[in-house]
């Protein structure tokens, strides 16, 4: 099973980054260029919230990915789990923490399987790691700048 571990400091309330990441509006902005997301649909809120979506990836693959809400804390931590896609696990956790006022500190861990057995471990080892820290690195940097843009504008 593949591993993600990453982390930024955002300039921005706990509230406000931890609001964000549950906006599912929010994830086209923070997507990578090459990974479109649309048709996003949800039903409920909070804990057991499912979310529907639509994602191409390079303009080639394009799967419907169902997720569920299986932890949430607000604003220390949510977690999702993909229950229908095209990973064989993908189950993604982000905790928030405020080392200082008016700074968060976003920790996100992902665990998650490729399908297809051996041949999936090689994807993974032959480019999928790589593939998934380029995809979170560019989610970081883009949520740092939008809510650290939007709360000098508003403060």
């Amino acid at each position: 099973m593949g591993l993600y571990l990453g982390s930024v400091e955002i300039n921005a309330s706990i509230e406000a980054v931890f609001d964000f990441h549950t906006d599912t509006s929010n994830l086209p902005l923070i997507s990578p260029p090459w990974m479109k997301v649309r048709s996003i649909q949800q039903e409920g809120e909070g804990l057991g919230k499912r979310i529907s979506i639509v994602i191409s990836q390079f303009g080639i693959f394009r799967n419907r990915w169902i997720v569920a809400i299986e932890e949430y804390d607000r604003p220390r931590r949510i977690t999702d789990l993909v229950i229908k896609g095209p990973m064989k696990r993908f189950r993604h956790a982000r905790t928030f923490s405020s080392p200082q006022p008016g700074i968060t500190l976003l920790q996100d861990r992902l665990e998650y399987e490729l399908p297809f057995g051996l041949f999936g471990k090689i994807a993974d080892r032959i480019g999928g790691k790589f593939f998934i820290s380029m995809m979170f690195e560019y989610r970081h940097r883009k949520t740092k700048e939008i809510l650290e843009t939007a709360f000098h504008i508003d403060h």
